[in-house]
């Protein structure tokens, strides 16, 4: 069954190199332009929309709780796999000491759950398509050209000059992007 690809928009950003053969130079990479956040009620009615046997409260109950399923786990110490969703484990954020003798239980400062994708979720560019975008930065400045009735409008009079900045979205990885 051929599957429609999904789409992740993106916009150029640029950042100086401090380091290495381009050091000084502004190096250009893609930057994903996240399309929203869906939640755990949003992703049980979209589930329930796939064919599914299943109605959305039946299945935001089961991810309920498996989310605290999979924190009960984690809190023992173990890894939980889920197939080709990944596997989530505890990860511990700490406090670092000069002696191994000083190192205690204090300074273990918080616990969370580290993702680590499985193998149909590591890497699935092959279903997905890419979109060039602009900036946020210039998206905001163009919606506002067009509300006032503008009919062109400079975006380096508007950014001073300056095109070498990312403008996106700010998600680098873990939720949210």
């Amino acid at each position: 069954m051929d599957e429609k690809k999904g789409t992740i928009k993106y916009s150029v950003a640029g950042i100086k190199a401090t380091v290495g053969k381009n050091a000084g130079k502004v190096l250009y990479h893609p930057r994903k332009q996240q399309s929203g956040v869906i939640d755990l009620p949003g992703l049980a009615q979209h589930m329930s929309e796939h064919d599914s046997k299943y109605n959305e409260g039946d299945i935001y109950a089961v991810l309920v709780q498996a989310v605290k399923c999979i924190k009960e786990f984690a809190a023992d110490g173990y890894k939980v796999r889920l197939g080709a969703l990944g596997a989530f484990a505890p990860q511990l954020k700490v406090s670092s000491k000069l002696s191994a003798e000083d190192v205690s239980a204090g300074d273990i400062t918080a616990v969370s759950l580290r993702w680590e994708p499985g193998a149909r979720t590591k890497n699935f560019i092959d279903e997905v398509q890419f979109q060039q975008v602009a900036k946020r930065k210039n998206q905001a400045l163009l919606l506002q050209a067009e509300k006032s009735g503008q009919g062109t409008m400079s975006l380096a009079e508007k950014t001073g000059g300056s095109q070498s900045g990312d403008g996106g979205s700010g998600n680098q990885g873990a939720g949210g992007e």
